[in-house]
């Protein structure tokens, strides 16, 4: 670590993005080839490397440096909406052998959906 920067393994950064996600425990030994018992110590590591034992403050952290990205953490309805389309697309171009190009209309309301979805879910979480 030199200043601000915070250099992570790559165990240690997937340890981080899958406990964003909520993943459990047993996913994630099963994922890094870890024992359950051994991701206290990835964990313990992770905090002394930020220099904090708030696991919050650790996240933000985290976001702010660029480690976590917000993009990676798509809202599950918006992702349902967005992988929706994307099987339209998919279709569509299953269905036209060649010249294929995404309607304009299509991506308009796919955009549209998306916005007005998570202007309903912040209205929702305030």
């Amino acid at each position: 670590m030199e200043g601000n920067l915070i250099t992570l393994s790559n165990r240690e950064k997937y340890f981080l993005r899958l406990s964003v996600l909520n993943a459990d425990d047993q996913y994630i030994a099963d994922f890094l080839s870890l024992r359950k018992e051994d991701l206290g110590y990835v964990r313990g590591i992770l905090k002394k490397k930020f220099k904090t034992k708030n696991w919050a403050a650790l996240i933000q952290q985290a976001f702010e440096l660029g480690i976590l990205k917000k993009q990676d953490y798509v809202d599950a309805t918006v992702e349902k909406i967005a992988l929706g389309y994307a099987s339209k697309i998919i279709q569509d171009f299953k269905n036209i052998s060649y010249g294929y190009k995404v309607p304009q209309d299509t991506v308009l309301d796919f955009h549209n959906t998306v916005t007005s979805t998570l202007k309903q879910l912040i209205i929702t979480s305030k």
